[in-house]
């Protein structure tokens, strides 16, 4: 029997189908913010018991959370780089399956007089150098039933060499030129190269992935040397890593950005030697920046990593792109910054710079964040579950805090700087624009150094502190030197805060402490469209910036000379940012993360087995589904023995 569309657009549906198939399930819309998807589903005819769904795809099935809308319509938002397990939604052609009181529901379908919309829905992120693209798109079944199917697939092609030329030269990929140089075959990497792979797979129990392969005779063109990582724990171990039988835990801090402990670092250090737990600890420290990067420096820090119990850092840490921790290894990123609005991470999956699907931030086994609200923020950026993201606090606000610390930099501000008593101090302190390090820059063309200093009068001095990545000196003219300085010497931001009566920023984390002070702000955001457009924001800026944005110079001085600095927002702000104010950060990273495991608690475990149960009875629909569609086929026949192992398994419980 043929379908016809109804005035509304549905495909009216033949009594002769699968019992699910007589209902009807509409998606109604189809929208992106970032890498989330999220899909608006109503039902013409709501029914009346406990609705959940499913996307399944043959034999492969998953339970998804909805939100009720009312009136028979719901919300399935799917982050579809973080979707289970720390991975993407995965290849598949996918539909969307109802199920109402544990019964088997209408499968989603789309109004067929809007079809066309399916295809803006669609979308292609582009990573990992233009060479690799995950693709989500949608489409509608090619038979009778229109069912939605939502295609989910990585493309990726072969780099080509020689471009400058014109030449185009293919060049094996990774893993082709790693089996090349295992077997003897590449002249670049047999003979001594070879034995040097076959070796770094066994030092390091097969951890160390394909790109440190790639990379090793790269590495040993330049002098190196191959890590000796990875060896067991106990006492046959040598090296930087060695391990003793006995030893005490070991607990690594370490950053691959920063030449020395600092921050939040520095803070939990401190805590642990405090509260004596350096004698319950092996306390081990490895820093360095990409200029202090040696072959041999590199081999230290693996053999760190890879034989201590706990590993604590505060930055991205490009060493888990090449490595993979121990599976009882815990890795704790204490992020540097509080919560800025610019999209880091996979927040910016698909555009320029962003991280590829597998990468580094994906190993981190616990991030902390400053509230419960900025939880689902760190769980997209480092493409980890919401569960592993710990509202701990930042713990370098318990020094921030500390009111005779504070008092006392105030006090060596003013006897270091005499010149700037009696006037109110304005920090200028913006963010980079640019890629990133290498070409890193600061617009100051869009600054009117002799409007700003008329707008100081006698009232204020401007201190310059530009983001470490921008190269030089701000150009202020030497004639607006006594009200516009540069300060780019003061060695730490956030003490010098203490010291600052107005902030002017345009995207920097540098908000997040002096929000605790509940001084005023201003946002120069010259460029916000553009950097909106190009960087990208993961929250609205005009709803989250605690302060008056300014995008002209105008603005900028009206704000200045009228004192509008739309204080009103700072309050709303810390209650987003922060669950606690209070010097306990550190004591809750250490209680929390270190001396226990969040992943062994009565809840936690619940969790799990309730997540095993949905799984499998996401799974045991998808095979009613199949057996019931296609009778008498091949996957009907597989999905009846499926359909056995799970009564088998359910009896023998």
């Amino acid at each position: 029997m043929a379908d016809t569309v109804s005035e509304s657009g549905f495909a009216s549906l033949s009594e002769t189908r699968p019992l699910n198939r007589v209902g009807r399930l509409l998606i109604t819309s189809i929208a992106w913010e970032r890498v989330e998807l999220t899909l608006t589903l109503s039902f013409p005819e709501p029914p009346t018991g406990q609705v959940d769904f499913i996307i399944y795809d043959l034999l492969r099935a998953f339970p998804v959370a909805a939100e009720p809308l009312g009136d028979g319509r719901y919300r399935i938002a799917l982050n579809v780089t973080n979707f289970r397990d720390r991975k993407e939604i995965p290849n598949g052609s996918w539909r969307v399956m109802a199920v109402v009181d544990g019964r088997r529901g209408p499968i989603a379908t789309y109004s067929l007089t809007r079809a066309d919309e399916l295809t803006v829905g669609s979308r292609s992120f582009v990573y990992n150098g233009n060479a690799s693209c995950y693709v989500v798109s949608f489409g509608l079944s090619e038979d009778d039933h229109a069912d939605v199917i939502m295609r989910t697939y990585q493309m990726n092609r072969r780099r080509s060499a020689g471009l400058s030329t014109g030449v185009s030269v293919s060049v094996p990929r990774p893993v082709t030129r790693i089996r090349r140089a295992l077997n003897g075959l590449d002249r670049y990497t047999a003979g001594y190269s070879g034995r040097l792979l076959r070796n770094l797979d066994v030092r390091t129990g097969g951890r160390v992935t394909s790109a440190t392969h790639s990379a090793l005779h790269r590495v040993r063109n330049r002098g190196g040397v191959l890590p000796k990582a990875g060896r067991k724990r106990t006492g046959d171990a040598r090296g930087a890593g060695a391990r003793t039988a006995g030893s005490r835990p070991r607990i690594l801090f370490a950053s691959e950005m920063r030449p020395d402990i600092s921050g939040n670092l520095l803070r939990i250090r401190d805590r642990m030697v405090e509260r004596g737990l350096d004698s319950q600890f092996e306390l081990r420290y490895h820093f360095r920046t990409i200029s202090m990067e040696t072959p041999e420096d590199t081999r230290k820090l693996v053999a760190e990593f890879t034989s201590a119990d706990i590993v604590l850092i505060d930055d991205y840490f490009p060493l888990l792109n090449t490595i993979d921790p121990r599976p009882n290894t815990r890795v704790i990123q204490v992020w540097h910054a509080g919560s800025g609005f610019k999209s880091v991470g996979y927040s910016r999956f698909g555009r320029y710079g962003s991280p590829k699907l597998g990468g580094a931030h994906r190993k981190y086994t616990f991030a902390i964040a400053g509230s419960t609200h900025l939880v689902s923020v760190y769980s997209e950026v480092f493409g980890i579950p919401p569960e592993a993201v710990i509202p701990t606090g930042l713990p370098r606000i318990d020094t921030f805090l500390d009111p005779e610390r504070a008092d006392r930099l105030k006090q060596e501000f003013k006897s270091d700087y005499p010149q700037f008593a009696g006037k109110k101090v304005i920090l200028f302190a913006p963010t980079f624009r640019g890629r990133g390090a290498s070409s890193a820059f600061y617009d100051y063309s869009r600054l009117d150094f002799a409007r700003l200093h008329e707008a100081c009068g006698d009232e204020y001095v401007v201190l310059f502190r530009m983001h470490h990545f921008v190269p030089g000196a701000p150009p202020i003219p030497e004639e607006f030197s006594d009200r516009l300085v540069d300060f780019s010497h003061f060695p730490d931001t956030n003490d010098l805060l203490h010291s600052v009566d107005v902030l002017i920023t345009d995207y920097s984390s540098i908000v997040y402490e002096f929000s605790l002070l509940d001084r005023p702000m201003l946002f120069f955001a010259y460029d916000k469209d553009l950097y909106s457009a190009t960087r990208g924001f993961h929250r609205s800026y005009e709803e989250t910036a605690p302060g008056r944005i300014c995008t002209t110079m105008d603005e900028l001085v009206d704000a200045l000379k009228t004192g509008d600095f739309e204080e009103w927002k700072i309050e709303r702000f810390r209650a987003e940012n922060f669950d606690h104010i209070d010097m306990s950060s550190a004591d809750r990273v250490i209680d929390q993360l270190i001396l226990s495991d969040p992943r062994d608690t009565p809840e936690a475990q619940a969790a799990r087995e309730l997540d095993a149960k949905r799984c499998a009875e996401a799974l045991r629909f998808a095979a009613e589904q199949m057996v019931e569609e296609f009778p008498g086929s091949p996957v009907a026949e597989r999905a009846t023995e499926q359909l056995s192992l799970m009564t088998g398994a359910e009896g023998g419980r």
